[in-house]
């Protein structure tokens, strides 16, 4: 089976194309059967460029709602990664570096920097599951980061950092930004994933159908045909 990957599909779709052309310069080409039949191989083919029309819009929508996590998560300048080393220095000076308390949240702040999620080649893995690994990821983190609130919650006035960015009122407010990015990037992605496995399913029947046109041109012209010489290495 080919590669997942966008040039891939578009690489796939092209062969489909060839093969059409091909075929239907034979004139005295029969298609016993439906799914060899051109016509049925034609409305596959305009079926798959409606469905990527949709794929590159709802990726679109999925990739700028992504983006926009990132801002919280990462990039900004107040994002919620960049305030764990804060939380740790003070929880240091408040406890003490050998406390209980620091090796809590110490264990939290490196959970959720080891939950980065690096990239994943489309070659090795379906694009559906490189998107499920790193909403699992993006969970996880924040997941991990109300942890931290919780325990700085429950220390009460103990609490009281100078730093306004860590703060519990400040840290709970970038927890609701955070979960409302997940969510933004639930909603694209509930609209992305249906495509992309409709996608690989109608890529699956293309393929199909193009492997029974070139068996039927092989038993209908011969092994050593012009017509199937023309057209076996078009693998879909």
């Amino acid at each position: 089976m080919g590669s997942n990957s966008q040039s891939s599909f578009a690489s796939r779709l092209g062969k489909a194309k060839s093969l059409q052309t091909i075929v239907s310069g034979y004139s005295d080409y029969v298609a016993p059967i439906e799914s060899a039949s051109l016509t049925t191989f034609a409305q596959t083919i305009s079926d798959i460029e409606t469905l990527q029309q949709q794929y590159n819009t709802a990726k679109s929508d999925y990739t700028t709602k992504t983006n926009a996590r990132k801002k919280v998560f990462t990039d900004n300048s107040d994002s919620l990664e960049k305030r764990l080393s804060p939380i740790r220095t003070f929880i240091e000076a408040l406890k003490g570096k050998n406390s209980t308390e620091l090796t809590q949240i110490t264990s939290l702040v490196n959970k959720i920097r080891g939950n980065v999620t690096k990239s994943t080649s489309p070659s090795t893995e379906s694009e559906a599951v490189t998107i499920s690994q790193i909403e699992r990821t993006y969970a996880s983190r924040l997941s991990n980061f109300k942890n931290i609130i919780d325990i700085l919650t429950s220390y009460g006035g103990d609490y009281t950092p100078p730093n306004e960015l860590i703060t519990v009122a400040s840290l709970n407010e970038v927890a609701v930004n955070a979960e409302a990015s997940n969510t933004a990037v639930d909603l694209s992605l509930s609209v992305l994933k249906p495509v992309i496995d409709q996608r690989q399913t109608m890529f699956g029947t293309l393929r199909q159908q193009a492997q029974s046109i070139k068996s039927f041109i092989k038993a209908q012209y011969g092994l050593d045909s012009n017509e199937y010489k023309q057209v076996k290495k078009l693998t879909i």
